[in-house]
């Protein structure tokens, strides 16, 4: 009876056994489920290119237009190839390890080898976007949007907008600080942002980068009235003048640098008339990295207003 008893116990055992570890199979399976459902969700995403399906989660992202670089990292969005400028920007120090140079940011070859799973390009790249497409979802954009809601729209295009909203609020506070010191040290001075390309001068307003929206917008400083008529409330963002006009245009501050790395002034801080200037005299001049400057991407802005902040007050 004893003996009969213990072969029942031992059956009924490894019946409950066998239950348990199906029980335990189907939650594994059910885990891993709801994991490949999460990595393969998507989103449409109404791009210039037309309506892209794009995954909601991104893991291998080819960023093309090299000033959305520091939109991806500050989102927390893992980056696997970029252009070339993107490794040239001071303030990216650090912030590129582990991620592909991919040149001039047009070729197609190069981005195939880094299986990525989104593509972000600009409409005015020389890429073949079509062939894009075949490789991977392909955002293309247009060039200009605000920097911040640049950064609220990859947020949602990615399901960070807990992050976004995290890097504005800490934005608005560095803003805040940085304008009462600065409107204290400088008042209603006028300020000007340039770039020389030879004997070719620009004059920039508050949407083309160099720092603009940040000196125009964020502090509120003033332009001139020329730049005001000509670079702000009309145009691309920027204004092309020439040696002699410079005057018209030049502020009782100045933020200039060349067009590029290494580019040549065409002799403009050589001349008279660049001498004479009102901001030259009083050494209220500042020379800007053009690499640096050229992004508007929120790591970019940090060290923009902490470079512009540091300038206007010492």
């Amino acid at each position: 009876m004893t003996f009969k008893c213990k072969k029942i116990g031992a059956a009924l055992f490894a019946l409950l056994m066998i239950a348990a570890l199906a029980a335990c199979g189907n939650q594994s399976e059910n885990k891993g489920s709801s994991s490949d459902a999460k990595q393969e969700e998507t989103i449409t995403y109404k791009a210039e290119n037309g309506t892209v399906k794009i995954p909601k989660h991104p893991k291998r992202v080819v960023v093309m237009a090299d000033d959305y670089y520091g939109y991806f990292k500050t989102l927390g969005i893992n980056v696997v190839g970029a252009p070339d400028r993107v490794f040239e920007n001071p303030y990216f120090k650090g912030k590129t390890d582990g991620v592909t140079n991919i040149g001039d940011g047009v070729s197609a070859e190069k981005i195939i080898k880094l299986k990525p799973d989104l593509i972000v390009v600009w409409t005015t790249q020389d890429a073949d976007i079509e062939k894009l497409e075949k490789i991977a979802p392909t955002v293309a954009l247009k060039y200009g949007k605000d920097s911040l809601e640049q950064l609220k729209d990859f947020a949602k295009m990615t399901d960070t907008e807990d992050k976004a909203e995290k890097w504005l609020a800490e934005w608005d506070k560095k803003v805040s600080a940085a304008k009462a010191k600065v409107q204290k040290a400088i008042g209603n001075k006028t300020v000007s942002i340039m770039q020389t390309n030879g004997k070719e001068i620009y004059v920039y307003g508050d949407k083309f980068g160099r720092g603009g929206r940040i000196v125009y917008h964020d502090l509120g400083l003033n332009a001139t009235k020329l730049t005001k008529e000509k670079t702000i409330k009309e145009g691309p963002g920027y204004t092309s003048i020439s040696l002699e006009k410079l005057p018209d245009f030049a502020g009782d501050y100045i933020f200039i640098g060349p067009w590029q790395s290494g580019g040549e002034d065409g002799g403009v801080f050589d001349t008279s008339i660049w001498k004479n200037l009102d901001a030259v005299k009083h050494d209220h001049v500042y020379q800007i990295d053009p690499v640096a400057f050229y992004f508007s991407d929120p790591i970019s802005l940090e060290g923009q207003l902490k470079f512009i902040t540091e300038s206007l007050t010492k």
